[in-house]
């Protein structure tokens, strides 16, 4: 349960970091979103991330905490490169 406790915040905060680039918001939204926005979406983006640490520290001491919280940061990345990929596809299955 921890593990998902760490890795949900970990692939948000990857998603939200992704969003908050014009340049993939325009790949994902077909629009660029006010800087504000894109500002908002990259601190909560890092928040996400650094709860994610929290969770990992807590519920498994810091020193494990930090090297799973690692493990999951290096699967969300890859989450989040692997959907940028293939964007194309992921929204003609939405759409």
């Amino acid at each position: 349960m921890i593990h998902l406790a760490i890795a949900l915040p970990a692939i948000l905060g990857f998603a939200l970091l992704l969003m908050a680039m014009a340049r993939h918001q325009q790949d994902w939204l077909r629009r660029k979103l006010t800087p504000r926005t894109g500002r908002m979406l990259r601190w909560t983006g890092f928040a996400a991330l650094g709860l994610a640490f929290v969770f990992a520290g807590l519920g498994l001491g810091w020193a494990y905490g930090a090297l799973v919280w690692f493990g999951w940061l290096s699967v969300a990345a890859a989450l989040a490169l692997t959907a940028q990929t293939n964007r194309e596809r992921i929204l003609r299955l939405i759409s």
